[in-house]
């Protein structure tokens, strides 16, 4: 399952399944916008292990968070 990144998860694993279970722009905004969630998790918790990238992976978190919002109230594009 995705998005749940915790105390000793791979990143790499996360940062594959995020890559094979990518939905269609065709699919439910529901689970175009859980997968965005996911993205965003993986990216915040980049965002805690880096010092160097901080900045830019909280960037890419809070740009998955909001694509996520707008498909969830049907503005968004995937």
């Amino acid at each position: 399952m995705i998005g749940r990144l915790g105390p000793g998860m791979n990143v790499l694993i996360e940062m594959t399944a995020l890559s094979i279970s990518r939905s269609a722009s065709c699919a439910d905004s529901n689970e175009l916008a859980a997968w965005f969630e996911a993205k965003a998790r993986l990216h915040e918790h980049l965002a805690v292990e880096s010092a160097a990238d901080r900045a830019r992976e909280s960037a890419l978190a809070l740009e998955a968070h909001e694509h996520s919002l707008r498909l969830l109230r049907g503005r968004g594009t995937a």
